[in-house]
């Protein structure tokens, strides 16, 4: 299977391309993320309303990847409870 960029495909590339690039859409990505990291929601409950808000389609008119957005959601998830830690430790003198 052909790879483009590191990702499955071009659309797979496209999707986390403007998730990661666009401020608004980056920020949405966030707030569900802070939702996941704080156990609010599982990464599988949010996306249906992640994608939803999303809309169906990347401003340059491509689907967006459900796996993709599903990955980039996790990794915002893991990053914001990695920045936790590193900020308890701080805070502890460790």
């Amino acid at each position: 299977m052909a790879r483009f960029n590191g990702y499955p495909s071009f659309k797979h590339w496209n999707t986390a391309l403007w998730l990661n690039n666009d401020e608004m859409l980056y920020s949405t990505l966030r707030a569900y993320a802070h939702c996941v990291r704080h156990e609010l929601v599982t990464v599988d409950q949010a996306m249906p309303d992640l994608l939803a808000e999303l809309g169906p389609m990347t401003p340059d008119n491509h689907y967006w990847q459900a796996d993709t957005v599903a990955d980039l959601l996790a990794e915002q998830a893991r990053e914001l409870m990695a920045a936790d830690l590193v900020e308890l430790q701080e805070r502890a003198g460790c």
